[in-house]
């Protein structure tokens, strides 16, 4: 009788345990990484666009975005990497494709806007220019 009550309590410590298991399993799952894009809502307000131009830019935005994704694609599954001046050679050509669709949709203001807000983007070391943490220029000798 004794062995019977010890089994079954064993038993039932035993679910519980398995039920608890699976329960934080399930929970702490981490969520899909997402690759964070442009906040159009803060885009559309800090360029002064109206609908149109807020949709035409995140078109543009989400189409250049896919196509580096495509060529960082293909380039992994083609086991290559590109050397310093092919990327940068690259970022180029983005960059200049992307002025000239953009131009067709914002006017020669807001071009200039994006381009300043494209310069200082967020970034570790982005968007303090010259300046250290201390507010100093760190290109003068003090």
């Amino acid at each position: 009788m004794k062995t019977k009550v010890t089994l079954l309590a064993l038993a039932w410590l035993a679910s519980g345990v398995a039920f608890a298991a699976d329960t934080t399993t399930a929970t702490t799952t981490p969520p899909a990484r997402v690759a964070p894009g442009p906040d159009m809502d803060r885009l559309a307000l800090l360029l002064d666009l109206d609908a149109y131009q807020k949709t035409e830019v995140e078109k543009i935005l989400k189409e250049q975005h896919e196509q580096m994704r495509a060529d960082f694609e293909a380039a992994r599954a083609a086991g290559t990497r590109p050397s310093r001046d092919e990327m940068k050679a690259k970022r180029e050509q983005s960059k200049q494709e992307l002025q000239t669709k953009l131009s067709s949709v914002l006017n020669e203001t807001q071009l200039k806007k994006f381009e300043a807000l494209r310069e200082h983007g967020r970034g570790p070391g982005r968007g303090f220019g010259k300046r250290g943490w201390d507010g100093k220029d760190s290109s003068s000798n003090n």
